[in-house]
């Protein structure tokens, strides 16, 4: 069997899957990005062997066995999707396509929120709702009016005295769960899948689910009309809900203003929403695009920018911190999420490597919610190839060579150098210059660095003996920054609260609150550093951990040596 076809029958099963949960057990495990980049890659490998092309495959449709449904009821017309688009260049392409095959200048489209929950289609007869599905497979779906009668947005009989009241109706939309506050969107849709499959939904449970009608058939025939956005403001005669944010548009410039909107307000709004659904607003011209075995042609699913992206782990790095933990750092073939550009994420420690299966020229995917540091959320194992190398853990420090031993409950690697290793003084300088520390804001990351790797410092008082001639020896200082720098390391001594000293000395676990605890105890450096463990833990806001940490750190003599010479006449920092 030919390498093609054996990846395009591995991706058709693993997408016939997540079909699986998704339609039948409405228990999604990939998002909806994911499941894009694959159904593209499918794509991608059936257009290079067409003659592998089937009307089976997940390209031409939705392919999933309906048989566990407890009571399936057949959709009167097929539940169908639409293509997504990813950015506004898609958008000017799917007006293009339509304006060239009605060949008009113009297309009214109706946009509205493409909602994350569950769709659902309801019959009303004679006025009375009759039964409620699920999409199901497209075709097929199951009954759930039990639960759907119970949700207090949705009319179980419509009435009006101005308008006729059509004897067959269905409409289709979206159940969700009403929110208040940001939360995940795959289990957002699982919860209402959850509750609509539940033998007796329980009065909580109403309460926390809405539900919006985004499209409907009048199959009785007694009323028409032309256009998908007057049918919609018509349902709401009969008490229907229909989102209020549906607007109608000519001008592609006034959709994606409309789509910049909607990703501004999704925060704010009672549903979660991933996107807007952008449909020509003419019946008679939907009915002559049509449909395919899978999406509406007519529409298309404009979808908000993904805080996920697939990429390769080209290579695994290792950094030292401070406190001497070693991190594993992945290099990356470079994507954008969110508007920046990331090549490389922490893979944290080693046990996160092992819990996520992690090895070096994997597929994985990485997410940037809420511009945060970007992280590793999945392997993609069904890319992984003979190419894949296996993580080792590092016997020895990459800077120092010193041996590597695991600390901290055993969940962290840590290198035993020490100061002696150059990594960890320098981040130990890095910290000590700080804001909240000594703050001297002329020595910078990049010189700091500099002045370490040409052993002009090796300790934390060295920087206080530091002269103009040393400074200029480091390419990019001239002898006015020199001279500045100068300044500013002669009047950091001068008047250092006692809070930002202890923060300065970087004792693992203490941070500038802890610091400021330890400074109202002790009123001065000396007789912290005499302190015994039980006496720290009786402040409060102080653990036996954090405790251990500073009392073995007045153990070290070199510490103890550098913290009196720091505060000696010598140096003459002034400790207040």
């Amino acid at each position: 069997m030919g390498k093609i076809k054996r990846k395009i029958i591995g991706i058709r099963k693993l997408i016939n899957y997540w079909n699986y949960l998704y339609y039948v057990k409405n228990k999604p495990i990939v998002s909806d990005y994911e499941y894009d980049q694959a159904i593209k890659e499918l794509i991608l490998l059936e257009n290079l062997r067409p003659d592998l092309i089937t009307s089976e495959s997940p390209t031409q449709k939705i392919n999933v066995n309906i048989k566990n449904f407890h009571n399936s009821i057949h959709h009167i017309s097929p539940m169908l999707s639409f293509n997504s688009i990813y950015n506004y260049s898609d958008l000017i392409n799917f007006d293009n396509k339509i304006r060239n095959i009605f060949k008009i200048n113009r297309v009214v489209y109706c946009c509205e929120p493409k909602i994350d929950g569950v769709a659902v289609s309801i019959l009303y007869k004679n006025g009375k709702l009759k039964y409620a599905v699920t999409r199901g497979n497209g075709y097929i779906g199951e009954n759930i009016t039990n639960n759907i009668v119970t949700i207090s947005s949705i009319p179980l009989s419509i009435k009006n005295n101005i308008t006729k009241i059509p004897s067959l109706l269905e409409i289709r939309g979206e159940v969700f769960l009403i929110r208040n506050n940001k939360s995940n969107l795959l289990n957002e849709r699982n919860n209402v899948a959850g509750a609509l499959r539940k033998s007796n939904l329980d009065i909580s449970g109403k309460k926390l689910l809405g539900f919006y009608c985004y499209s409907a058939n009048i199959l009785s025939k007694e009323l028409f009309f032309d256009y998908h956005y007057n049918l919609l403001q018509h349902l709401k005669l009969y008490n229907i809900p229909i989102n209020k944010y549906i607007s109608c548009f000519t001008d592609t410039k006034d959709i994606i203003k409309y789509y910049n909107n909607m990703y501004k307000k999704k925060s704010l709004l009672n549903f979660n929403t991933d996107g807007i659904v952008v449909k020509i607003n003419s019946f008679a011209m939907q009915k002559k695009l049509g449909v395919t075995n899978k999406v509406h042609k007519w529409a298309v699913a404009y979808k908000f920018p993904s805080h996920e992206k697939i990429t390769t782990i080209k290579d695994v790095i290792y950094q030292v911190g401070r406190t001497g933990v070693i991190t594993p750092v992945a290099k990356l073939d470079m994507i954008n999420i969110a508007g920046a550009n990331i090549t490389s994420t922490s893979l944290h420690n080693f046990n996160e490597i092992k819990k996520l299966n992690i090895m070096i020229n994997d597929t994985v995917i990485v997410s940037r919610i809420g511009d945060v540091i970007p992280k590793i959320i999945k392997v993609l194992l069904y890319k992984r190839n003979s190419n894949a190398i296996r993580i080792k853990i590092p016997s020895k420090c990459p800077v120092c060579s010193s041996a590597t031993k695991y600390s901290f409950g055993k969940t962290k690697l840590i290198c035993t150098g020490k100061l002696n290793c150059s990594a960890q003084f320098i981040e130990l300088v890095k910290h000590f210059v700080s804001k909240d520390a000594v703050n001297i804001p002329g020595l910078g990351n990049k010189l700091i660095s500099k002045l370490v790797s040409n052993n002009i410092i090796s300790n934390l008082i060295d920087i206080f003996y530091l002269q103009e001639i040393d400074l200029i020896k480091i390419n990019g200082i001239n002898h006015k920054l020199a001279k500045k720098i100068i300044y500013e390391i002669k009047q950091s001594k001068k008047n250092i609260n006692l809070p930002n000293f202890i923060y300065s000395l970087g004792i693992n676990g203490v941070g500038i609150v802890t610091s400021i605890l330890l400074s109202k105890f002790y009123k001065n450096i000396n007789s912290l550093a005499v302190s015994d463990i039980k006496t720290l833990t009786q402040i409060k806001g102080i653990g036996l951990k954090i405790a251990k940490n500073i009392y073995d750190f007045f153990q070290d003599k070199n510490n103890l040596m550098i913290v009196k010479t720091l505060t000696s006449k010598d140096v003459g920092l002034k400790i207040i």
